[in-house]
């Protein structure tokens, strides 16, 4: 059986920290990741833009802004590519506001391994799949909805003439 293969957009500013990511994804034996990376947040924004990515594993300390400013951005921007926030240094408070500000997952980059990071990848493209099935189904019901409703509008008006 094959196995799934998977597009990633990384974005990190470590060279060393790119080629540890690298390596780890390297070591996956249920999954293939095809790697792009660039080394700046607005790099990666036009990258996300131009390019249709199955998840993002973004850095939160960038030279041109911070994760957090990323993540809204992106949202700014409509881009929905899934995204799990790794970072080099812990910080208290930082994985509840990466979560608020969309990212699906957070890990310090010394936690992570290959069995760990697969497994959060394939959680959060497939948590991704179903928000956006969620969402397109939820459309569908208001459209089957406002047709239920113009049609009984249009019996009752043909019924009372």
């Amino acid at each position: 059986m094959a196995v799934p293969s998977y597009q990633l957009l990384v974005i990190d500013d470590s060279k060393r920290d790119i080629l540890l990511l690298e390596r780890i994804l390297g070591q996956a034996e249920d999954a293939a990741f095809s790697v792009m990376h660039v080394e700046s947040a607005q790099a990666g924004l036009d990258a996300l833009g131009e390019n249709a990515f199955d998840l993002v594993l973004l850095d939160y300390y960038l030279p041109d802004m911070d994760g957090l400013k990323f993540l809204e951005e992106k949202q700014i921007r409509g881009l929905t590519a899934p995204v799990i926030m790794l970072t080099a240094f812990g910080q208290e408070r930082l994985p509840v506001a990466a979560m608020q500000a969309g990212a699906l997952d957070y890990f310090r980059k010394d936690e992570i391994n290959s069995s760990l990071l697969g497994k959060a990848i394939r959680q959060a493209i497939e948590k991704s799949r179903l928000q956006a099935e969620a969402i397109a189904d939820a459309a569908r019901l208001q459209e089957l909805e406002e047709t239920v409703a113009r049609l009984q509008q249009q019996l009752s008006e043909q019924q009372g003439h």
